[in-house]
């Protein structure tokens, strides 16, 4: 038997009970900004700006200063969160987001573990679970990160991580508190 798709099946997992709901047609992305490199507030700003282009921006986490993990000596990266509503598919959205980091200039083709203008990352996209060579979603590393839970439990404490079955919540009370995380604004 085929299943069904239904309107909660863009909401991410365990939001189906209320509190933010994406409008018909549209996918509820919750995204990770990072930059380490340059005025890191203001690429974070930027990046912010660009991202209301693609949707509509429903939350967002205060800013944090944190550690730069494996890049040992590089600066300290700003961070937050956001839940953004959008029509794009991951995909596209990927290569929207893509092309902001190339035009703010992020080196894409070596920029694993480097210092960076800006770094967008999605985190979750609704409830959906995608493993491509370009894409995986949720994100790979996610569950282990407390420069993206932090942020990330600021704006969805309920949200219940897909592969995990955990929340944000219960996901940040695992970490070891290895990472220097310091709440800006």
């Amino acid at each position: 038997m085929a299943e069904r798709k239904t309107r909660s099946s863009c909401l991410p997992y365990g939001y189906r009970r209320g509190a933010v709901q994406p409008r018909r047609g549209t996918i509820l992305y919750h995204l990770g900004l990072g930059s380490n490199q340059g005025d890191r507030r203001d690429n974070i700003e930027k990046a912010v700006i660009f991202l209301q282009s693609c949707g509509r921006v429903l939350r967002r986490s205060a800013l944090y200063e944190t550690t730069a993990l494996g890049m040992p000596g590089a600066a300290l990266f700003y961070n937050l969160s956001l839940a953004l509503e959008s029509r794009l598919s991951p995909p596209d959205l990927l290569a929207a987001c893509k092309e902001h980091e190339a035009s703010q200039g992020r080196d894409l083709a070596n920029s694993h573990y480097q210092s960076r203008p800006i770094d967008i990352d999605i985190l979750l996209a609704g409830d959906l679970v995608l493993e491509t060579p370009e894409l995986t979603v949720p994100h790979p590393r996610l569950a282990g990160r407390g420069f993206v839970l932090v942020p990330l439990f600021e704006i969805a404490p309920k949200l219940v991580h897909p592969v995990e079955k955990l929340t944000v919540a219960r996901l940040l009370s695992r970490l070891r508190g290895q990472e220097k995380i310091r709440r800006l604004d």
